[in-house]
């Protein structure tokens, strides 16, 4: 009987923040050994819950497990052995705008992407629980994210 309040009560807790998916366009993984030796290594990832892989598209795609790291490094070393490359990284997250230092920065979790400048997407209000979807720049130090989309979540 404690179970139902116990699923109840983690039903109405804030998820928490991270980056929860990421879709690659790639350049080079259009064969199958390719894709399978891919999907292989990206299953031994810690935190990787989901691995699809469009060979026709050169796309893949990861789902990561609550609590997990998004690492650009670990996925681009996976992928340099078999020479594939990634053009683009699209981020689905959970996390929080902060402003510093004049900057916009979003935090998901252990990630941190500083927000660059989008005319087509109203500005996110600083510390209110949202989900994004955003182009990835990983190789701008601090990474930089370019919101397509965003909803408020309920905390």
């Amino acid at each position: 009987m404690l179970l139902l309040p116990a699923l109840l009560l983690a039903s109405t807790l804030p998820v928490s923040a991270q980056v929860e998916k990421v879709a690659m366009r790639t350049s080079g993984i259009s064969c199958g050994v390719c894709a399978v030796v891919s999907e292989v290594n990206f299953k031994r990832m810690p935190g990787v819950d989901k691995v699809v892989i469009s060979l026709s598209q050169e796309a893949i795609m990861l789902t990561y497990k609550p609590g997990a790291v998004f690492s650009p490094k670990a996925i681009r070393d996976v992928l340099e052995p078999l020479k594939v490359g990634v053009d683009q990284f699209q981020i689905s997250a959970r996390g929080r705008v902060q402003e510093q230092g004049g900057k916009r920065f979003f935090l998901a979790g252990k990630d941190r992407f500083l927000l660059t400048a989008t005319a087509s997407v109203p500005a996110i209000p600083p510390d209110t629980p949202v989900l994004i979807e955003g182009i990835l720049n990983d190789h701008a130090q601090p990474m930089e994210v370019r919101v397509l989309n965003f909803r408020p979540l309920q905390q």
